[in-house]
């Protein structure tokens, strides 16, 4: 996901008094997460660096005890009941 500019100032140098005034505190130069991962009260917003993120994904996966299914056209729509109808029944 692409990050929001509320947090990661602008075009002027970081920390600058022009930046500040123009686009409010740069979290990002500070070294910060963005407010909104920040505050996240579910956790969902996740930030930093990939192999980190990553990691806290994996373990959020096999935690919930899924695995490859925890993406896909079952994990959306369901699994298919028996009666559906294959492209070789309606021939």
């Amino acid at each position: 996901m692409d990050k929001c500019t509320f947090c990661a100032g602008g075009p002027e140098a970081n920390g600058s008094t022009a930046e500040n005034e123009k686009y409010g505190r740069n979290r990002l130069a500070e070294g910060k997460l963005p407010a909104c991962a920040e505050m996240c009260s579910t956790k969902a917003l996740l930030g930093g660096d990939g192999d980190v993120v990553a990691d806290i994904f994996r373990t959020r996966v096999l935690t919930r005890g899924k695995g490859s299914e925890v993406w896909g056209w079952g994990t959306a729509y369901g699994k298919p009941t028996s009666g559906a109808k294959t492209e070789e029944a309606k021939s």
